[in-house]
């Protein structure tokens, strides 16, 4: 028995691992609703569940009303729908985090990847995420996936935030730049108190702004710890 399970730990030894593939990571805060949480975006992804959504209040809706209901993005009938602040990346250790991500394709919406920096102040570190919005790059095999991180930029759509906070991006916000967000860790004082913690994780966990750092990725099983938040699993 002893002889037959080292020859099975030899041969799973020499079983070839699967290669991470390559990418890049970015912020995103746009305070919109997912695009995960469409309900015919989660058929196409074969999930099951319903991808959490919060009114202004940033308290969650019921599945069945968050399934339908507008977003506050939307350039007409702009709905109730946000994004929950609930969707801030977090630390585990000093090497891994769990977050939430927007990447191409809804057929990703509710699947899990572990991301590992490459190159930046985070070389090293992890951290997984579950894809909850659909967006992003794929360019020459690079993976671009945007991390949910407050402050990281409201990209082409600053309406949301505009509207839950009562923000005019024409004259001035406290959410940064518009690609990229804030600069510094001490901008983060300026976004609502619902959402510093999740600001500070850019730059006291990842000690940068985690914009254009190289990762590789693989798909994993979803944490519990995701799940439990975004509702859906795929």
């Amino acid at each position: 028995m002893y002889v037959l399970s080292l020859l099975l730990a030899s041969a799973a030894a020499l079983l070839p691992q699967a290669e991470a593939a390559k990418g890049y990571t970015s912020t995103s805060w746009d305070c919109c609703k997912p695009a995960c949480a469409w309900k015919t975006n989660l058929t196409k992804a074969k999930a099951t569940g319903s991808v959490m959504v919060c009114g202004k209040n940033d308290r969650a809706l019921s599945a069945s009303i968050g399934e339908k209901e507008n977003s506050a993005c939307a350039s007409s009938n702009a709905g109730n729908a946000f994004l929950c602040s609930a969707y801030q990346a977090r630390p585990v250790s000093e090497t891994l985090s769990y977050g939430f991500a927007i990447t191409d394709g809804v057929e990703n919406c509710c699947k899990c990847f572990e991301l590992q920096w490459t190159d930046g102040p985070s070389v090293g570190k992890k951290i997984q995420v579950q894809v909850i919005n659909e967006g992003g790059k794929v360019e020459n095999a690079s993976r671009q996936f945007i991390v949910l991180t407050p402050g990281g930029g409201v990209g082409p759509n600053p309406k949301g935030c505009n509207d839950q906070f009562g923000y005019d991006w024409q004259v001035t916000s406290p959410l940064g730049r518009q690609y990229g967000g804030v600069i510094k860790a001490e901008d983060c004082v300026t976004l609502p108190d619902s959402l510093q913690a999740g600001c500070y994780w850019r730059f006291n966990w990842a000690r940068g702004d985690v914009n254009g750092w190289n990762i590789e990725y693989t798909p994993i099983t979803c944490p519990d710890q995701l799940t439990s938040v975004s509702g859906c699993k795929a």
